[in-house]
């Protein structure tokens, strides 16, 4: 059990020398094996270890008997332990959720505060096989088969490969005691009734069948991850023609990044509007599907766009989320060739060039401009429809002189103040969204 606990933390580089990782220890069978194997392991990988119990007060008695049985074993191998006294029952009665939920909820939010730099967890093959069948009952894709992740964030996994069984023998021959949560032999739980019925029914069928899961869960994990990688890379391109299976990951991986909740109905709206060039609305957030490309925008409030003179530098609010700010660069320090590039002067303008004084506004729908680089001049309002959403053209920044625009927020920097060889002061507009800077 010590080899395979060592290959997967080196397999998935679980652990860094000199870090600090801190055991979940419940006083179980498995919790024990893994404390005691990472003690066995700390000095040869270099890491300090320390333990954290959390007593849930849900079994009277018998919680404070496994409480005292985890002080009793740090002591004896002389690691560091922190306990954590927390009502699960009433955690999880103010979510709503159920006491098991809740008390895992609990759990990992205890565990995210600690001070330590990994977080192990107990959990071997044998869960890794309820989870993937409890998953199949309730119905999942692909990514609900590749059972619990070996690392997630700080949490790692050392024992995700090693059987109960193993766990179990390990123990017997350090000859190391446990304690057992009664609730175990319960089948008022889920998870009870496949542990103590269809895993066994299923090793009858094949004796290695926890270990022989865990091969399954690796394999469909490299194909979720192989599909999950070609949908990122596709997410910004033209969905339609995609793959169902890209199709539906690259909507997911959208609704992620938005902070909208993943589930079914909102991945057949996304995929729907798609289709038609449609849009959906997400509360706090419209999508919007033009020619099979999915973009997001806040909903906003309307709000008026109070034009302002431009008189010195500085930062000017523009909308509620969005903020303009202008900046002067001597540009006799400047690579000039740089600069010249029309694909380097979308921020900045020949400040010389402009005609009077400088407004910032959003844009009218007379407003014309010949961009950097451009032969034609084009109406700003045919540009913005090609670009944007009807909803988000009102709040685009333009900034224009007393002859016209010179520059705007989607396009950049209008011919006639283009920087040349002479140009000497320049002028250097950015744009600041309170959203994502």
């Amino acid at each position: 059990m010590l080899t395979k606990i060592k290959s997967a933390i080196e397999k998935y580089a679980m652990i860094k020398k000199g870090e600090t990782v801190c055991c979940a220890l419940s006083g179980g069978a498995d919790s024990t094996a893994l404390l005691i194997a990472l003690n066995t392991l700390s000095g040869e990988l270099d890491f300090s270890l320390t333990a954290v119990h959390i007593n849930h007060l849900l079994r009277g008695d018998e919680s404070f008997r496994d409480e005292d049985f985890c002080r009793e074993l740090c002591k004896g191998l002389e690691i560091p332990l922190t306990v954590f006294q927390k009502d699960a029952a009433a955690f999880s009665h103010s979510l709503g959720m159920s006491v098991e939920t809740g008390a895992r909820e609990m759990r990992y939010k205890t565990f995210g505060e600690l001070p330590a730099d990994k977080i192990c967890t107990a959990h071997n093959s044998n869960d890794n096989a309820e989870t993937l069948i409890f998953r199949i009952a309730r119905g999942t894709g692909l990514k609900g088969l590749t059972g619990i992740p070996p690392v997630r964030g700080k949490v790692i996994r050392p024992l995700l490969f090693c059987s109960r069984e193993e766990i179990l023998n390990f123990l017997a021959d350090s000859k190391q005691d446990f304690v057992t949560d009664s609730t175990n032999f319960s089948d008022d739980y889920a998870r009870n009734k496949i542990r103590h019925g269809i895993i066994p029914s299923m090793t009858d069928i094949c004796g290695g069948f926890p270990n022989n899961t865990s091969k399954l869960i690796l394999s469909l994990t490299e194909d979720e991850d192989f599909l999950s990688n070609a949908a990122a890379e596709k997410k910004n391109s033209d969905l339609r023609g995609l793959h169902p299976a890209l199709k539906k990951r690259a909507v997911i991986i959208h609704l992620k990044e938005q902070g909208i909740e993943v589930n079914s109905q909102y991945i057949e709206i996304i995929e729907e509007i798609l289709e038609r060039d449609g849009k959906a609305d997400f509360g706090k957030l419209t999508a919007y599907a033009k020619n099979g490309i999915l973009t997001f925008y806040p909903n906003k409030s309307e709000e008026d766009i109070v034009p302002q003179i431009i008189n010195e530098e500085g930062e000017y609010p523009f909308t509620s989320d969005k903020i303009v700010i202008i900046s002067k660069v001597n540009g006799e320090k400047m690579n000039k060739g740089q600069i010249i590039n029309k694909n380097s002067t979308t921020d900045l303008l020949d400040y010389d060039k402009i005609k009077g004084s400088i407004v910032l506004r959003n844009r009218l729908r007379a407003d014309r401009i010949k961009l950097a680089g451009r032969e034609h001049t084009k109406e700003l309002r045919k540009l913005l429809q090609e670009k944007l959403p009807e909803c988000e053209r009102k709040y685009s920044a333009v900034l224009a002189d007393e002859t016209g625009l010179i520059w705007s927020e989607h396009f950049g920097i209008a011919e006639r103040v283009k920087p040349d060889e002479n140009s000497g002061n320049l002028l250097k507009i950015e744009i600041k969204n309170k959203q994502n800077n």
